[in-house]
């Protein structure tokens, strides 16, 4: 294992209500050494390349080398630039998510603080002092990072499943489409697989379902000669009356007298004589 103690470049508090009057959001700039920055107030939003997080004071910024950042305004932290090129600290640094949300706010305030008056003190000795503390710094960051990476990862994993349920529930119509079927299906809690749902679709799993069926109604009342009652169980509805509450629920027009509808609009758009 190759440890390189890191190069500080600088440490310290920046504050964009003195360094940037009258501006409301920062130039992108590229960097060029690690930023790692602990926010002292709720502000406005960081970007780093494609991802933005809006700045709060229970989220880490760890920018690496190369990316391109810019931030809405204000902003306000306590900051630390370093450079290390290679060894076990580089990696660990590069695989940092770009934003590490935590709930160790007060420890890492106290080990900036600590860092600050090491750089400034000038004694020798103290140099080793902070080495130690920034090595405690990026191992605590990398504690969190992990479960900054869980979280993402169940996210991902949470947004696959409500993926595969829409596919099911298209091609499903008739099927037993509750929210208690759907989330044994999928392996989740009613609760946790409403909230997933929602999440993912802005809409409830029922409010789904019924706009998939209601869909699949409209397209075979103007495409097919079925009846109104072949129609609703075909769509998965439970009974005919209620296919005609639903529909007109959501479209403002009963079932007839959509079809009614779409049969005068095609008639009059073919008695239309193109000049």
């Amino acid at each position: 294992m190759k440890i390189i103690l890191p190069e500080i470049v600088a440490i310290g508090i920046y504050n964009t209500d003195i360094s940037q009057k009258n501006v409301t959001v920062s130039k992108k700039r590229k960097t060029t050494m690690f930023e790692i920055e602990i926010p002292l107030e709720d502000g406005g939003v960081s970007y780093i390349n494609t991802d933005e997080a809006p700045i709060r004071t229970n989220t880490i910024i760890c920018v690496k080398p190369g990316q391109l950042r810019h931030t809405k305004l204000p902003f306000k932290c306590r900051y630390i630039h370093m450079i290390v090129t290679e060894g076990v600290l580089f990696d660990m640094l590069t695989t940092l998510p770009d934003f590490i949300k935590t709930e160790k706010t007060e420890i890492y305030t106290g080990l900036f603080k600590t860092m600050e008056k090491l750089f400034e003190s000038g004694i020798e000795s103290d140099e080793i002092m902070l080495q130690s503390t920034l090595l405690e710094l990026i191992y605590t960051l990398y504690g969190d990072s992990e479960k900054t990476k869980l979280l993402h990862n169940a996210k991902r994993n949470n947004h696959k499943v409500v993926e595969d349920t829409i596919k099911f529930i298209k091609e499903n119509l008739t099927s037993d489409l509750s929210l208690e079927s759907i989330s044994k299906l999928a392996g989740f809690s009613p609760i946790h697989f409403h909230k997933c749902f929602k999440a993912s679709t802005g809409k409830t799993l029922r409010a789904f379902v019924e706009e998939q069926r209601i869909k699949k109604a409209v397209n075979m009342l103007i495409s097919t000669s079925c009846t109104l009652t072949e129609i609703a169980y075909s769509c998965g509805f439970a009974s005919q009356s209620y296919f005609s509450y639903a529909f007109k629920r959501r479209i403002k027009l009963t079932p007839r007298e959509y079809a009614k509808k779409m049969s005068k609009k095609y008639e009059l758009t073919a008695d239309c004589t193109v000049i």
